[in-house]
């Protein structure tokens, strides 16, 4: 534990010590501190196979299920011709039921599409050819946020579906960019992450303890 403290402390982004210690603490059947070493690997390595190998490990283990909120997030992509093509699915629109606030995907579709076109120039003057950012991914579900908020109501009253009340949870705590960083990142988005760390470590914990680990 001595050693893999100090190695923790002479880079603590890097996942190897937190999974490696975890090991002992899962054999000793201290399966809460082992959770934290796992997350804390995870976390910091998101797209490491390791990182998320440790983090089943443990799940295994307690019988705890893991998983990322649903979401049918409308698919974009960039054709051969260079234009920006997107698709909003039937269950981006409709889920299990009719929701009134289905129809707040089309922001996402029309803020992406801006971002393609122009915003991204704009924003990232220097760089050399466009790239899917997590900044782009947030104002993009953002305005899906804010669509679906009008649909509401001023008094909330309005029922909508659960993927859209997950998603304003999730900017109301401040764990949107988290979410996209963990949940449905591309190789663009991915490039995000060591700097969002650096400032965010807390957020992209909270993310996983609140909404990964599904019954604890």
């Amino acid at each position: 534990e001595i050693w893999y403290q100090k190695a923790i402390a002479i880079d603590p982004n890097i996942e190897t010590a937190y999974r490696y210690s975890a090991s002992p603490l899962m054999k000793q059947g201290k399966y809460d501190k082992a959770r934290d070493r796992y997350v804390e690997a995870f976390i910091v390595e998101p797209y490491s196979r390791f990182a998320t190998a440790g983090l089943n490990q443990w799940s295994k283990a307690t019988n705890t299920r893991l998983a990322h909120p649903r979401m049918d997030i409308p698919k974009f992509e960039i054709g051969e011709d260079g234009k920006a093509k997107s698709t909003i699915s039937l269950g981006s629109l409709f889920g299990d039921e009719e929701d009134p606030a289905a129809l707040s995907w089309i922001g996402y579709t029309a803020t992406r599409t801006e971002w393609y076109e122009k915003k991204f120039k704009e924003t990232f003057p220097n760089a050399k050819q466009y790239r899917h950012t997590l900044v782009e991914e947030t104002e993009a579900l953002r305005s899906v946020i804010n669509i679906a908020n009008e649909l509401r109501g001023k008094k909330k009253k309005k029922k909508i579906g659960s993927q859209f009340m997950t998603l304003i949870e999730l900017d109301e705590k401040g764990l949107l960019e988290a979410y996209i960083l963990i949940a449905i990142p591309d190789n663009g988005i991915a490039q995000d992450h060591a700097e969002y760390l650096k400032n965010n470590r807390a957020k992209l914990r909270q993310y996983v303890l609140e909404y990964v680990i599904v019954n604890k």
